[in-house]
């Protein structure tokens, strides 16, 4: 029946001329009783046919405004004309289909299709979108998204979008934190299907809401591989207000309304050594900086997606970069031995005493090391340093980390040895840490670990002394050295220092003074002030070049003047 009431409608649509613009209008009422007449059927029952359709060739936009306001129908063109015969004639045909039958199905189709169906939602959804008078077109869609911020050094970790390579708006973004989507998986304790359903594709729905957290879980181990207590611990960082766009991963594209919580993750010694290798091996991590995430595009073209944030600050980025700096990174190395103005000193003789204490205070640990002993510790502190080992000398099943963290299989040889060192050490000023008889380390803060003053050496060319230029470029270098970990290559940083300066550090260097020797008083001071503080020189091992022994000021390294 529905059929032949459409079909009369056909018949009786005004009608716009193919060339030269003539038309004519058609009143509902005319309509109305044509279908009712001709079919025999009750007047409301063609009314209600008559409005529905009416209904939707208006939201066709096919349809005169002017002329509908007066309760008539005519097109604004012959393609309207044509779009409107289409749509009725499709709905009066019971064999006729916009699409294939098959078409929408998403299970085990092509990109390709899958891109087909998108571009269809996606024209319909923005073209809804944009043409809402009010511009207050309701979604179709909702989504609720748990998103990660992991923060180490000052960066933000991303993972690259599934639909990056085939994204129609690049400038949405590439990149996105680490998170995703909820589904109907994440919500535990609901066994009916249509509860479950609907509230997953209904606003505001606080069961969903509720199993964020479970999204989070499930996306840090899918992305990062991230187990939730063993690697991590979570809270909620921040709850978005809700934002509306036509967005959405292939195919399910449509106005969709986004309820987003961002969780500030807090890693564990597990979590970041196991992440520090997941990002080396998957290219799809990367860390952003705040910089980067200001300015809304990393150096090498990556984008942000994290529209939803910069909405939050109301488009003010370096607002959010400063919010992101506030937050605690999300591992912070902490060592059992965190004095101040500590130092310790490791000899490469096994014959001569590790020196630790307040600086310049030091005296000599009760210890009695073993030639391996001793290289086991150098090579511990060696990384704890962050020096560069040769890599062919490397021990095997090894494995390094930052913050001093060494890891060694059950097949590594060392591995008993480490296990003893960390207990003859242990409540010793000498501090090592051995996690599960896997993880060992020197737990002492690397920049009060020293290494023998007769590894290094300042060395200034002498044609440089003669030169007239006001700046002398000097070398200081560290010696390369044995260890039980593998052989510590040699390293020589340059500074640029006053010619006047360098000479009366070499009349130092050429003699001991006195502390009541106001020369070398200045000199000491002055250095203190300039290369001592240095990062380049602080990063070599050296405790410093210059040091009160009793009554005496001294230069304690080979002054090499050639």
């Amino acid at each position: 029946m529905a059929d032949n009431l459409i079909k009369t409608l056909i018949r009786e649509l005004p009608r716009y001329a193919e060339e030269e613009g003539d038309f004519y209008s058609v009143d509902r009422i005319s309509l109305i009783r044509a279908i009712s007449e001709h079919h025999a059927v009750e007047p409301a029952v063609a009314e209600n046919t008559v409005m529905w359709c009416e209904r939707l060739l208006d939201t066709l936009s096919v349809l005169n405004l002017d002329d509908l306001a007066k309760g008539e129908w005519s097109f604004v063109s012959f393609p309207a004309q044509l779009l409107a015969t289409s749509v009725l004639t499709a709905m009066s045909d019971g064999e006729s289909r916009f699409f294939t039958p098959h078409f929408w199905n998403t299970r085990d189709i092509d990109n390709s299709r899958k891109e087909q169906q998108r571009d269809v939602l996606r024209w319909i959804e923005q073209a809804r979108f944009q043409h809402q008078i009010s511009q207050q077109a309701q979604p179709i869609r909702y989504c609720y998204v748990a998103w990660s911020i992991i923060k180490l050094d000052g960066k933000i970790l991303f993972y690259q979008r599934e639909d990056t390579k085939k994204n129609f708006d690049r400038t949405a973004g590439d990149y996105g934190l680490i998170g995703g989507r909820a589904n109907q998986h994440d919500v535990w304790g609901v066994a009916d299907k249509a509860e479950l359903l609907k509230a997953l594709q209904s606003p505001d729905s606080p069961l969903i809401k509720n199993a964020l957290p479970e999204t989070l879980k499930r996306e840090l181990r899918e992305e990062a591989g991230l187990v939730f207590d063993t690697h991590y611990k979570f809270e909620l960082w921040r709850r978005l207000q809700p934002y509306r766009q036509v967005q959405g991963a292939a195919p399910n594209h449509a106005l969709t309304e986004y309820y987003l919580d961002i969780f500030n993750i807090e890693l564990t010694l597990d979590g970041y050594l196991f992440l520090q290798q997941r990002v080396n091996s998957d290219s799809r991590l990367t860390w952003l900086s705040l910089a980067d995430i200001e300015r809304g595009e990393t150096t090498d073209g990556k984008i942000p997606y994290i529209k939803a944030l910069y909405d939050e600050f109301a488009g003010n980025h370096a607002a959010l970069a400063a919010e992101l700096s506030a937050l605690p990174d999300s591992f912070v190395p902490s060592y059992l031995s965190d004095k101040e103005k500590y130092g310790i000193t490791l000899p490469r003789n096994p014959e001569k005493p590790v020196m630790a204490g307040v600086l310049g205070k030091e005296k000599p640990l009760d210890l009695a090391l073993t030639p391996r002993q001793l290289a086991l510790i150098l090579g511990l502190a060696a990384h704890l340093r962050g020096f560069e080992f040769e890599f062919a000398s490397l021990e095997k099943n090894i494995g390094f980390h930052p913050h001093g963290w060494l890891e060694v299989d059950e097949h590594s040889p060392i591995r008993a040895e480490l296990m003893e060192l960390a207990a003859f050490l242990n409540g010793r000023d000498l501090v090592m840490e051995n996690r599960r008889d896997r993880l060992f380390r020197l737990s002492i803060r690397p920049e009060t670990v020293f290494f023998a003053d007769e590894l290094f050496s300042f060395r200034v060319a002498e044609n440089e002394l003669e030169n007239k230029e006001s700046m002398v470029s000097i070398l200081v270098s560290r010696q390369g050295f044995t260890t039980a970990l593998g052989f510590v290559k040699d390293k020589i940083e340059c500074f640029e220092l006053t010619r006047g300066f360098v000479k009366r550090m070499k009349k130092l260097a050429d003699g001991d003074f006195t502390i009541y020797d106001k020369d070398a008083v200045s000199i000491e001071e002055n250095y203190k002030k300039g290369l001592h503080k240095d990062p380049k020189f602080k990063s070599l091992g050296l405790r410093n070049l210059i040091r009160q022994n009793g009554k005496d000021i001294r230069f304690v390294v080979p002054y090499i003047c050639k």
